[in-house]
């Protein structure tokens, strides 16, 4: 698994000011959140959308943040 999905999900969402609690009541879950945040479970592109509809984020920075920008 890619430990950055979870690293950039914790640090968008530390940024924003949102705690775990917060997030996961947004998108349907507390537990969620920490299982991503802690790599122990890959979004779901659902999720990931929620996540950054939530964090108020595009998918393209997200992907540039797990993946680092196309050159």
């Amino acid at each position: 698994m890619n430990n950055k999905k979870g690293t950039a999900i914790k640090e968008i969402r530390k940024t924003r000011g949102v705690s775990q609690q917060t997030l996961g009541t947004l998108i349907g879950s507390q537990s969620t959140v920490s299982r991503i945040e802690n790599n122990k479970t890959e979004p779901t592109d659902h999720t990931v959308l929620l996540l950054c509809n939530t964090l108020n984020i595009s998918f393209e920075e997200y992907f540039n943040t797990v993946f680092g920008k196309k050159k």
